[in-house]
């Protein structure tokens, strides 16, 4: 089984108990995680080591940026719970395996009423609309060195919440249903076959769309942290403990 997994923004412990309630067997199933795996939540280093331990794919996502360009010096540090992941000896090459990751990920369906998949942190640029299979060979096949982490393209699917069809991002992250005219969010404009999977959207939650799958449940502000499989169409949660919420 194939099995996508919201942001999990450092909730190890969470992260642990949705395996267990999923049955994930490294041997047979395929993880992927959205993006923001780190960050926010108590248990970075943690989080990190078990997506690595149990074969873990992914796409990257924004606090995966940060993390990179901060740890590389070219952006300043702000608040944040990753002391203990940089100071960790296998921390750079937790590191490296995230600034590996892809931007873009199709998953072809491959049976009977199974969707094709896109994966994606945030969304996906209206202008790319017909070639996104070029888009992900450009954006994916590109150096991850520093510079290709700050390129608008990979800025765009690692953030987008609300924005126009010329491809202007608004920076507003609260309900979708508010999105300041001429802003809307992204998925309205999206008119593709693949089902889109993706987080980074903490307020609106868990939500499913025509053609768009949204993952980020908020476990790090209290709420749950949120698996999906493909072939069987089928949601998995488990709650947030309050250990890992970061409003306790």
């Amino acid at each position: 089984m194939r099995w996508y997994i919201g942001d999990i923004q450092g909730c190890a412990r969470e992260f642990e108990r949705l395996l267990k309630a999923i049955r994930y067997d490294p041997a047979r199933d395929e993880l992927w995680c959205l993006g923001d795996l780190l960050n926010r939540g108590p248990d970075s280093l943690a989080t990190l080591r078990l997506w690595r331990d149990v074969g873990g794919r992914g796409v990257l996502g924004n606090h995966e940026v940060y993390a990179l360009l901060v740890r590389a010096g070219v952006w300043p540090r702000k608040r944040d719970t990753l002391q203990e992941l940089f100071d960790a000896h296998d921390g750079d090459e937790l590191l490296a395996r995230l600034r590996a990751l892809p931007v873009l990920a199709f998953q072809a369906g491959g049976g009977a009423g199974v969707r094709d998949v896109w994966a994606v942190h945030a969304g996906l640029d209206p202008r790319w609309r017909g070639q996104l299979h070029a888009v992900a060979r450009r954006i994916n096949d590109a150096e991850h060195d520093d510079s290709w982490l700050e390129r608008p393209e990979v800025s765009f699917a690692t953030r987008v919440r609300c924005c126009t069809a010329d491809g202007e991002r608004s920076r507003f992250d609260r309900a979708p249903e508010d999105c300041p005219p001429p802003f809307q969010p992204w998925d309205q404009l999206y008119s593709g076959d693949a089902l889109v999977v993706h987080g980074h959207w903490a307020w609106r939650g868990h939500y499913r769309g025509p053609r768009t799958l949204g993952l980020d449940s908020a476990c790090v502000y209290g709420g749950a942290l949120t698996a999906w499989c493909q072939e069987e169409d089928r949601v998995v949660q488990v709650a947030a403990s309050a250990a890992s919420s970061k409003n306790n």
